[in-house]
């Protein structure tokens, strides 16, 4: 998959702005469109308008489309399977390992949807079917609330540059890309089952950030990850602390939409002034939103949830990292790799 890379302002002056606002917009419809899991289309605005790049294209819109429709059919799939055990871990280990395959051989982001959304489908079929119909009706209204969001600000604060963005991906080159694939699966998936035979939703981000790394087809983008994601984590856990004390202190609904705005504006606009790289300040603003609003519209504390978060991202990554190089070591040829060749998506 593609690591973003630097905008400029010549060409797009309303990124921040154009991104604030889906957020802000996210959870202003949240409440009229009864999406009782806000967090996923919060989320969602805010890494598809962080990661526009380039002109206008029909893919900026493909996400509020196919949302929708990858809501009902996964969770179709869940409520289906979920009473038979060996073919409900038999499906979602195939969608793992169907999704790490594009992932990984193709550099594909669908691979991360065929992947995290099934599993997001699966862990709330086993707590409750209400929690996979309140999952399934987040993801259908969210896709609603991402199109009203991402066409209206995009008519509003277009990009300036006329130039289409051309995604480019390296994906894995190798002389053995089989093994490559099973000895991620063979991570991931008990990883899987563990998660399935625990039953704790608290759990999924271990998981999901194992995914994260496995997706990637060599050690250095490995790393990146876990830099970006495992620092990103720690910046936005404080960040997400700092809001969480000013809204202990005014505790209205006005008062945290602001602040999430806020923090989304400033944050954003960092992937364009900032030093670091631009998906180091997405991955904190995304960890920021996530540990903010779980916080605010669950029953748990603020400081289990943002320790909580910080643990399981950066355990979860070195545990994968750490086992992906010893089963490499063991199973791979010393001279399986071929030069890397970059490739339009």
């Amino acid at each position: 998959m593609e690591e973003l890379p630097r905008v400029y302002a010549s060409d797009d002056p309303y990124l921040a702005l154009r991104t604030a606002l889906a957020v802000l917009l996210c959870l202003l419809l949240a409440e009229p469109l009864g999406i009782t899991m806000p967090m996923l289309p919060v989320v969602m605005a805010m890494s598809i308008m962080s990661n526009q790049r380039g002109a206008l294209n029909p893919r900026v819109f493909a996400t509020p489309i196919i949302l929708p429709i990858v809501g009902i059919v996964f969770s179709w799939l869940a409520a289906v399977t979920v009473n038979e055990p060996a073919a409900f871990v038999f499906i979602n280990a195939a969608l793992a390992i169907g999704g790490l395959a594009l992932m990984i051989l193709r550099g594909s982001r669908g691979g991360m949807m065929l992947t995290v959304f099934p599993l997001m489908m699966a862990m709330s079929a086993i707590y409750s079917d209400y929690a996979l119909a309140v999952m399934r009706d987040s993801m259908v209204m969210g896709g609603v609330a991402l199109g009203i969001a991402i066409v209206g600000l995009n008519m509003l604060f277009p990009p300036i540059t006329k130039v289409v963005h051309v995604e480019t991906i390296a994906p894995l080159r190798s002389k053995q890309p089989f093994r490559h694939l099973m000895i991620r699966a063979a991570i991931y998936v008990p990883a899987l089952i563990w998660l399935f035979a625990s039953g704790d939703m608290n759990l999924m981000t271990c998981v999901i950030m194992m995914l994260f790394v496995c997706g990637e087809p060599r050690r250095g983008t490995q790393w990146n990850q876990i830099i970006g994601r495992g620092g990103g984590t720690v910046v936005g856990g404080l960040m997400a602390a700092a809001v969480l004390a000013i809204y202990s202190l005014i505790p209205e609904l006005p008062v945290l939409i602001l602040l999430c705005t806020l923090l989304t504006y400033y944050l954003i606009d960092k992937m364009t002034t900032g030093k670091r790289l631009p998906l180091i300040y997405q991955y904190t603003c995304s960890a920021a939103l996530v540990m903010i609003l779980q916080s605010t519209q669950g029953a748990r504390d603020a400081l289990e949830v943002v320790l909580q978060r910080v643990v399981m991202t950066g355990g979860a990554m070195l545990v994968a990292i750490i086992a992906i190089a010893l089963l490499e070591a063991i199973f791979l040829e010393p001279d399986e790799e071929l030069p890397p060749l970059a490739v339009p998506a």
